[in-house]
């Protein structure tokens, strides 16, 4: 076999191996953490606002998991105001199984959501809320079983 022979035949050899790449990385799934990101950029600094007003309570909201119920403990500081907002819980791997949920507007300091619906796995909880006419926002992770 020839040189010229042996040259061709490792381009072409090369041009399939990039062709199989292309079309398989063609056909990868890809999820972007959200379809509005440019819209949720611009909207960061009222994001970031509401975490130092989140800050500056003397205890923090806080979430317990058990079974298949997530219970929210809002700050002491706040009982008897209403309080009313929304929960997504942000699933990293697959963006169909994110969940919104409202937090109806009540002045009782705890709240209990089924989560039973949830497939399990980790998810982002990303938990923005209103009380006194100051908005606040807490993340944290659920890791539903």
């Amino acid at each position: 076999m020839s040189w010229g022979i042996k040259i061709a035949l490792l381009y072409s050899g090369f041009v399939l191996m990039i062709v199989g790449m292309v079309t398989l990385s063609m056909r990868q799934k890809v999820d972007l953490v959200s379809k509005d990101y440019y819209a949720q950029e611009l909207a960061f600094q009222d994001k970031i606002d509401k975490q130092v007003e989140t800050r500056k309570l003397a205890s923090p909201l806080r979430w317990e998991s058990s079974g298949d119920s997530l219970r929210l403990v809002f700050p002491e500081e706040l009982a008897g105001n209403t309080t009313h907002g929304q929960i997504v819980f942000f699933r990293p791997s697959d963006a169909t199984m994110d969940v919104k949920v409202n937090i109806e507007a009540d002045t009782a300091r705890y709240r209990k959501f089924y989560t039973g619906k949830l497939k399990s796995g980790l998810y982002h909880l990303q938990i923005s809320w209103e009380a006194n006419g100051r908005k606040y926002y807490n993340e944290g992770r659920l890791n539903v079983q």
